[in-house]
C-alpha cells in the first residue's frame, strides 16, 4: 500500500489566542498539483507551515511523506522544498544568484556545511531549469522581482525535493516569468513531484490544477476543479465571486487579495 504524500487529519492550530484552523482533514495520496484558495486570512499560509512542521496543532495528526513534520523535521527537509511568500533573503547583504541557491543544498546538510562540486553542478541545473542560468554570478538584489521569484523557485527544486510547496509565488509576475514557472511545474508534474501551492486566483494555474482546496479555517471543499469551481459552492466563500467568458471557457474571479 502506498504512503499518502499528504495527510491532514482534524487538525487545529491556534496562533495566540486565535483559532487560525479548525477541524482540517484532507489527503492527497498520489503526486498531484494542488491548488489551495481562501479568502484573505483563511489560514492558507498557516497550513503550508503546518506541513513543514513550522507550526504545531494542538489537535489532530499531521504526516507528510510518511513521517511526521513535528517529530522527524531534519529528515523532512531534505524531500520538502519550500517557497515563502516573504523570503528571508536579506537584500542588502550583496549575495550573488549562485549562492542563494546553493542555500537549498547546503542549509539541508549537517556540520561542516561545505559545498561540494556535485552540490555546485545541482545549483546549475536547477537555475537551468527556471531559465536563469546565465545569472549565476549576478547579484540577487539587482534582479527583477520575477527573476527573483525564479531564483527562489531554483533554491527550493536544487535539492530535487519530492513535495513543493508555493506561496503565491504567481503574485505580480511578469508574463515571461510565468510561462516559465508553468514550463517548470508541468515538467515536475511529469516526474513525479507533488505540488502544493496557495494562489488567490485559479484561472493562470487552472491547466496544472489537479485539484483544488478551498479553505476558510476549516476545509469548504476539496476535489476536482470541475467539482469545485460552481457559483453555489464558491458564492458562500465569495461573496464578490464573479464569473467571465474568456475564450469560450467560464473564469472565476474570486477576488481574494492576500494569503
Amino acid at each position: 500500500m502506498n504512503v499518502p504524500v499528504v495527510s491532514v487529519e482534524n487538525v487545529s492550530v491556534r496562533l495566540g489566542s486565535s483559532i487560525v484552523l479548525e477541524d482540517v482533514s484532507f489527503s492527497i495520496e498520489s503526486p498531484l498539483f494542488v491548488t489551495v484558495v481562501g479568502p484573505n486570512g483563511a489560514g492558507k499560509t498557516t497550513l503550508l507551515k503546518l506541513l513543514l512542521g513550522m507550526v504545531k496543532p494542538f489537535k489532530g495528526s499531521v504526516k507528510v511523506l510518511g513521517l511526521n513534520p513535528f517529530t522527524e523535521h531534519s529528515r523532512l527537509r531534505s524531500l520538502v522544498g519550500y517557497v515563502p511568500q516573504k523570503d528571508k533573503v536579506s537584500y542588502e547583504t550583496p549575495l550573488k544568484v549562485g549562492e542563494v541557491v546553493l542555500m537549498g543544498i547546503v542549509l539541508r546538510k549537517g556540520f561542516p556545511r561545505v559545498v561540494s562540486k556535485d552540490d555546485v553542478e545541482s545549483a546549475r541545473r536547477a537555475l537551468a531549469y527556471v531559465g536563469m542560468e546565465d545569472h549565476w554570478e549576478s547579484f540577487f538584489n539587482e534582479l527583477s522581482g520575477g527573476q527573483q521569484r525564479r531564483v527562489l523557485i531554483a533554491r527550493a527544486l536544487a535539492s530535487d525535493p519530492l513535495l513543493l510547496l508555493l506561496d503565491e509565488v504567481f503574485a505580480g509576475l511578469d508574463s515571461e516569468s510565468q510561462e516559465y514557472l508553468i514550463n517548470v511545474f508541468k515538467t515536475l508534474r511529469m516526474r513525479g513531484r507533488t505540488i502544493v501551492i496557495v494562489e488567490h486566483e485559479v484561472d493562470p494555474i487552472m491547466e496544472l490544477t489537479d485539484r483544488i482546496l478551498v479553505l476558510n479555517r476549516f476545509v469548504c471543499v476539496y476535489g476536482d476543479p470541475d467539482e469545485v469551481l460552481s457559483e453555489d459552492k464558491l458564492k458562500p466563500i465569495y461573496p464578490c465571486l464573479r464569473t467571465v467568458e474568456s475564450e469560450g471557457r467560464r473564469v472565476f474571479i474570486l477576488g481574494d487579495t492576500h494569503a
